[in-house]
């Protein structure tokens, strides 16, 4: 993931949040694994991580990658795909740093919506980190040789993590079934769209794009429900300080 996501989020947090740090408690351990394994139940976890080791298996990750370069069928060559996947990601970033601070609340004190921040926030850069350890760790070579940093997708993880925080950040205020599902339908389809551009770019296999929508779904709904949701009165307090430079995350707990 690129360095204007967190530009971005940093300057919305310090412009909506005045003194530009913000506090919050983190949940119980028993409370995120009660999450963990509501996450890892869902279809939008397993299924993509089925799906890669199908392919695995089957030992056709070179052969699709190599079918999208040559044939490109959605975006037309692989310089349109390439652009694709860099706006809609940029687009679905935004939309979640937005959402994060905007979206309606459901109460009418107009509070800071701290949890919720500290969600996008911590699952956002959780997802990051996990990528780039992935990346030096695994050392997969990209299909276009560039680099070997191919497994698992930047791109894809930043597009569906977005998608999914767009989606809880709406979840729990928006009344009407259809504006919900629309939300979720236009988000989920256009990750969808960035992590198969990504293919069609030569910059990425099947298996990189899955693995990443997969692990992002665990993660985002495992600390998103843990930390808005989870126990108001947990112990660990995080705070959240926020520059236009960028954010750090503090944790103060006595062991």
């Amino acid at each position: 993931m690129n360095r204007l996501p967190m530009l971005v989020f940093s300057v919305v947090l310090t412009m909506t949040s005045g003194c530009g740090v913000i506090r919050n408690t983190l949940p119980s351990m028993d409370q995120v694994i009660q999450d963990a394994k509501v996450s890892a139940r869902e279809p939008a976890t397993w299924l993509p991580l089925a799906t890669a080791a199908a392919i695995g298996v089957t030992g056709t990750d070179n052969r699709i990658t190599d079918w999208a370069v040559d044939e490109t069928p959605i975006y037309g060559s692989q310089s349109r795909a390439g652009k694709v996947s860099d706006n809609l990601r940029d687009a679905l970033v935004a939309g979640m740093v937005l959402s994060s601070v905007f979206a309606p609340t459901g109460t009418t004190d107009n509070a800071f919506p701290t949890r919720r921040v500290t969600a996008n926030a911590l699952t956002f850069g959780l997802i990051g980190g996990i990528v780039g350890i992935g990346k030096v760790t695994v050392g997969r070579e990209r299909p276009n040789n560039r680099d070997d940093r191919s497994f698992p997708s930047g791109h894809s993880s930043a597009a569906f993590s977005s998608a999914i925080l767009i989606e809880q950040n709406f979840n729990a205020t928006v009344e009407k079934p259809w504006l919900r599902k629309s939300i979720k339908t236009g988000t989920y389809v256009s990750a969808a769209a960035v992590a198969w551009a990504r293919v069609e770019a030569e910059e990425h296999h099947p298996i990189d794009v899955l693995v990443s929508a997969g692990l992002s779904n665990f993660i985002v709904k495992t600390f998103y429900s843990s930390i808005v949701s989870g126990d108001q009165n947990a112990n660990t307090p995080l705070a959240l300080e926020v520059g236009r430079q960028g954010f750090l995350v503090k944790f103060d707990h006595s062991f």
